[in-house]
């Protein structure tokens, strides 16, 4: 195990039968236990429905969850459309800076 530094605590989670014991950054805390906790309610949740599922089973399709719920939340904050826009938005300026280009010609290249 890893020792703990000023910068960090050890904490104790419990997902499902498991018992994990490590550091983290003092900061993160909070967002380890609020993971944990989501986790376990995934856990019940398809454990309610799944009754005939192992538990390593159920940890699968919590799992999936989770990553697509990563993958759904990166897909939102993507931001490369955006700045797809802006450099068109910023050549389109520099163009009619260099070339006089009329108010109407700007609005069309927009």
């Amino acid at each position: 195990m890893a020792e703990q530094t000023p910068s960090t605590i050890n904490i104790t989670l419990q997902l499902g039968d498991h018992t994990l014991r490590f550091p983290v950054a003092w900061n993160e805390e909070k967002y380890y236990r609020d993971a944990a906790a989501h986790l376990n309610q995934r856990f019940q949740y398809y454990s309610s429905g799944m009754k005939s599922k192992s538990a390593e089973q159920i940890w699968v399709y919590v799992a999936l969850e989770a990553a697509v719920n990563l993958q759904r939340e990166n897909a939102r904050y993507d931001i490369e459309p955006v700045m797809q826009r802006i450099n068109t938005i910023n050549q389109t300026i520099i163009n009619a800076l260099t070339k006089g280009d009329s108010a109407n010609n700007i609005k069309e290249q927009l």
